[in-house]
């Protein structure tokens, strides 16, 4: 077989390494809006259950340090230890990893569903599921904060390097003084325009600079927290629909994908949630080159006081559940918002790649918002 998977080779492997039978191939689904290349979410109708398919090919091993093998030893070591319950209760079940092809597989059962297909189906926001989100990460990352026991365990048993455990900012290649060009040839020539005008920009390149240097290296970060990647239980939806107000536990949600999961800032993490309510209000802009900004959010279908009003339910639970990091960290809620402005940068980015059409038509909002929460973070917290 094929060292790669794809469309036609897929059925074939789950059911050689035996993760389905033949007879399951009725009750298979494919979810085209969490799928790409080489990345497959697949429901299984049978059991109600998500079965997520991750492969890093030959060619990109070399420049991802095989990121299937690096999510699998974060999963490995939570399903093994016992002194970080809730982290460990925030993961999918592992099923598969196999060496060779660098195939990871795992499952979500009870018919959980992502934020981004959540908000798709609904777009009124309750803050009691915004509330749930920061109260989860909150947790997180005081359970793993400044562990010393956790990270000699990582390193002990040779997952990574020190350093490696480090990585903090997965996009900073492109926020440098000179771009190489090795690192254009990696992006649409759309991209480099945009480049051209974030570099031209010597507050914003400082201010993501400072950013990335001055990591404070806290605690398990999962630099990744797209709507894509956070996923509620049905059990938690029925809830809402029936207007029950039981304090639901945190096997509500999960957290997928921690491939790029490092020992980092939290304020990057809590950024990421908070730059992904930005888009979801984007998405829901009216906006065309023929229309100014200011008037775009004027007649968003969403308008701006939900989403401030979601972002600021975000932060409180999130400072309520972990009550230390205000005195620990000071900066914590500036660099919070500095960091929701790079997200947006980083997201217009992965659209120019993926979505062009897309990013052309949104990059004047993307760069308006980020620029003003990268330049402007004490404004935002005072609206």
């Amino acid at each position: 077989m094929n060292n790669n998977l794809n469309h036609q080779n897929l059925y074939d492997y789950l059911i050689d390494t035996t993760v389905f039978k033949k007879d399951d191939l009725e009750y298979i689904k494919v979810d085209s809006n969490l799928s790409h290349k080489f990345h497959w979410v697949i429901d299984y109708l049978k059991t109600k259950s998500k079965i997520f398919v991750k492969q890093i090919t030959d060619s990109e091993k070399v420049n991802d340090n095989n990121q299937s093998k690096r999510e699998w030893c974060i999963y490995d070591f939570l399903e093994s230890t016992n002194f970080l319950p809730h982290t460990s209760s925030l993961i999918p079940q592992v099923i598969h990893f196999d060496r060779q092809k660098s195939v990871l597989i795992y499952k979500l059962t009870d018919n959980y569903i992502s934020l981004r297909k959540h908000y798709s189906k609904d777009t009124m926001i309750c803050n009691k599921l915004v509330f749930l989100v920061g109260k989860v990460l909150a947790k997180l990352h005081s359970e793993t904060k400044e562990s010393q026991r956790y990270l000699d365990s990582l390193t002990k048993i040779n997952y990574f390097t020190q350093n490696k455990i480090n990585d903090g900012i997965p996009y900073s290649e492109y926020m440098t003084n000179y771009l190489q060009p090795e690192s254009l040839k990696k992006v649409p020539v759309h991209t480099w325009r945009f480049l051209g005008i974030l570099h031209k920009s010597d507050t914003i390149s400082k201010i993501i600079k400072e950013l990335e240097l001055e990591n404070p290296y806290y605690c398990l970060t999962h630099n990744n927290l797209g709507f894509e990647n956070i996923f509620i239980s049905e059990k938690y939806q029925e809830s809402q629909k029936n207007s029950e107000n039981n304090d639901l536990n945190q096997n509500c949600l999960k957290i997928t994908n921690w491939n790029a999961f490092s020992w980092g800032d939290p304020a990057n993490d809590l950024g990421k949630i908070i730059s992904n309510y930005f888009i979801l209000w984007f998405d829901n802009m009216l906006i065309d080159s023929t229309i100014d900004i200011k008037q775009s959010i004027k007649l968003a279908h969403i308008p701006f006081k939900v989403i401030n009003s979601s972002i600021t339910t975000l932060i409180q639970a999130y400072v309520e559940n972990n009550h230390q990091i205000l005195k620990d960290y000071p900066d914590f809620l500036i660099r919070v918002i500095k960091f929701a402005g790079l997200g947006l940068i980083e997201q217009l980015l992965t659209d120019f790649k993926f979505k062009p059409d897309k990013a052309l038509k949104q990059k004047n909002i993307y760069f308006y918002m980020a620029s003003q929460l990268l330049c402007k973070p004490e404004k935002f917290l005072s609206i």
